[in-house]
């Protein structure tokens, strides 16, 4: 084979194969801690059995270890990524503590709605999320998104909301438009339809306790 041709397949084989390599590896990076508080940045490689998980630290190494050394969140994210592989689709969680930590690092200035389309109110709170630095355990933008997707478009909101954190904000939301909370494994939040919603919630109308800043 002539030298221009072998290295033109050479550079075709190095190019499919990251293609390969990428595709066929989905887990984010994401910071792990074990029991004793100590931390590493790292990815799921493999998952040998639902008592073991095989992990890639960012400097190459790689080693396996039982789950029961990492913290609860770390358990329940690896027990998401086994779920997901086992139905072959997405798994959601209860919102884990470390997610509504850090949706409470910064609060949601006040505002007030009138007959505004959830997907423009959730538009307007993940590019806080994104201005704010607000990031999973991944190490991905925090993000909020509603299962089915046209959830968004189908609901409107009207009323005064207070300044509080996002925390705060988004239960507030989700109570009014009868909507629970879920985050999937990369650790974004979910709003799930729970009942009918009307077409109309005003938030001022709620009678919750919600803590101002």
């Amino acid at each position: 084979m002539k030298p221009l041709k072998l290295l033109a397949c050479l550079v075709t084989l190095q190019l499919t194969s990251g293609l390969t390599l990428k595709a066929a590896d989905p887990h984010p990076y994401r910071q792990w801690t074990d029991t004793n508080g100590r931390a590493i940045t790292a990815r799921i490689v493999d998952l040998p059995s639902a008592q073991s998980v095989k992990i890639e630290r960012q400097d190459g190494v790689v080693f396996t270890a039982a789950v029961t050394l990492f913290s609860l969140a770390d358990q329940n994210y690896v027990k998401a990524v086994l779920a997901a592989k086992a139905s072959g689709g997405p798994v959601l969680l209860d919102p884990e503590a470390t997610t509504w930590t850090l949706l409470n690092a910064s609060t949601q200035p006040a505002a007030t709605y009138s007959d505004t389309r959830l997907e423009l109110v959730l538009e307007t709170v993940n590019n806080r999320f994104t201005a704010h630095g607000i990031k999973t355990a991944s190490g991905t933008a925090l993000q909020v998104r509603t299962e089915p997707a046209d959830l968004a478009e189908r609901i409107n909101v009207s009323g005064t909301m207070p300044r509080m954190a996002f925390g705060n904000f988004l239960k507030v939301v989700a109570q009014a438009n009868k909507l629970t909370i879920k985050t999937d494994p990369a650790g974004q939040i979910v709003l799930l339809e729970l009942g009918e919603s009307s077409e109309k919630t005003d938030l001022e109308f709620l009678g919750m306790d919600v803590p101002k800043k």
